[in-house]
């Protein structure tokens, strides 16, 4: 299944930082489309719903590495172990990228991002991230 270019799942646990990441995106890429997941379950439930409905899959994945249940670690794992899932951009947001985290990552075909702490940051950071996005 193809790609939409700029369609994003963000799974997140945290109420608050996914509404820094839905503000930031809807402010500076309005024509992005972009679901949220409060968990890891819910994320793998709209890829599946996705799939279901015929649409294409996200151009990104960005998981929060620090979650409970099913951490961002876990979560990569699962998504990489899926034929169908394992060409979509995946990037991991933790608050504390430690080289432990940065190789995981980098043996799962991740990025690993610092995630910023206020609105400034995080906007930037997702201008970078965005920018190195090759839609398919």
């Amino acid at each position: 299944m193809k790609r939409v270019p700029m369609t994003i799942l963000y799974i997140d646990d945290d109420q608050d930082d996914l509404l820094i990441f839905e503000e930031s995106v809807n402010t500076l890429f309005p024509d992005i489309t972009l679901f949220k997941a409060q968990s890891s379950e819910a994320g793998i439930y709209i890829l599946n719903q996705l799939e279901a409905e015929k649409k294409p899959y996200p151009s990104l994945i960005m998981i929060d590495l620090n979650m409970p249940k099913t951490d961002g670690r876990k979560t990569l794992q699962h998504i990489r172990s899926i034929e169908k899932w394992q060409d979509i951009p995946i990037a991991i947001f933790t608050t504390s990228a430690t080289k432990d985290d940065i190789e995981f990552c980098q043996m799962y075909g991740s990025a690993c991002i610092t995630k910023p702490m206020n609105f400034i940051d995080f906007s930037k950071t997702l201008q970078k991230l965005f920018s190195q996005i090759t839609p398919l």
